[in-house]
Order: C-alpha cells, then sequence, then structure tokens
C-alpha cells in the first residue's frame, strides 16, 4: 500500500509542478524538454513505474501479470528516452509509449471493466473543447484540446483508481 501511495505522489507531483510552471502540456513526455534538470522527467517515471510494479504485481491475477509489468517496463522505458523529437529516442519512446498505454488499458479492462466508462468523459470533453478552439484546421484545432495530455492523465488515473479501489474491498 505504502508503494502504491509513493508511486502516486512521485507522478503527481511531477506533473503538478509542470502544470504550475507551464500551464497544461501538450502531453507529460511534453513536459521533458521545459525542464533545466532533464533528470527529473526519467526519475519521476522510472520511479513511480518500479515503486508501482511490486504492488501491482502483488494485486494482479497471475493469467494477466505480464500486463502489469510490460505497463510498468513501458513507463520506465519512457523514462530511459524521454527525447521524443528526435534521435534515437523517438522510436523506443513512442513504442514504449505505446505499450504501457495499451497494457494499462487492457490490464483495467480485466481487472475493473465499468472503469473503462470514463473514456466516455474523454470523447465529451474533446468534443466540447474542439467545438471551443475550432478554427477550420481539423488538426490544430484537436491538437489545441491537448488530448493527449488528458488521455494520460485518464491512464494513469485509472491505474491508481483500481489499485485504491482494491485496496478498500
Amino acid at each position: 500500500m505504502i508503494l502504491i501511495f509513493l508511486s502516486l505522489a512521485i507522478i503527481t507531483s511531477y506533473v503538478g509542478v509542470m502544470i504550475f510552471r507551464n500551464g497544461i502540456p501538450y502531453s507529460i513526455s511534453d513536459t521533458f524538454y521545459s525542464l533545466d534538470h532533464k533528470v527529473w522527467f526519467g526519475f519521476s517515471m522510472i520511479s513511480s513505474a518500479l515503486l508501482l510494479m511490486p504492488a501491482i504485481l502483488e494485486r494482479t491475477p497471475e493469467s494477466y501479470q505480464f500486463l502489469a509489468f510490460l505497463m510498468c517496463a513501458g513507463l520506465c522505458f519512457v523514462g530511459v528516452a524521454p527525447n521524443f523529437k528526435a534521435g534515437m529516442d523517438r522510436p523506443l519512446h513512442i513504442v514504449a509509449t505505446t505499450i504501457a498505454a495499451l497494457c494499462s488499458q487492457v490490464w483495467v479492462a480485466l481487472t475493473l471493466p465499468w472503469l473503462l466508462l470514463v473514456w466516455i468523459a474523454w470523447l465529451v470533453y474533446v468534443g466540447v473543447r474542439l467545438r471551443q478552439v475550432w478554427d477550420g484546421d481539423l488538426w490544430y484545432s484537436f491538437v489545441k484540446c491537448k488530448p493527449l495530455f488528458w488521455a494520460e492523465v485518464i491512464a494513469f488515473g485509472m491505474v491508481y483508481t483500481v489499485l485504491l479501489t482494491n485496496l478498500i474491498s
């Protein structure tokens, strides 16, 4: 239980500080570029994943523990390869992010499937926000909604919600 709270404290503190300093980013990974001391991004991703791993593996049925492991490992690789805009980090970062995101949502679906209904709220938000910022260019307007950041927050939130729900019940 302590590991879950430490992991949650690290990731929420990091994201909170970044929002306070720079406003809502386009993605959590995008905050890497605003840091003077770039090691903080890697530390936050890797430490939150490594603290989460034992707790999530303990609370996951053996039949799909590999999803929990891949989710945490993917997040570690995101921290190891933070430069997603260029260079050799780009492909590793994109693959690791995709693995972490997909595994987290499949894990949520297998553990607490009704929680996936939160994605409806994301769709509603994006639709409403898209109307507010619409300038005639679909892609540019979509990016202005910062949907990736909110998707990442939801994905993280779902994982921690499942774990905290399992602690209570």
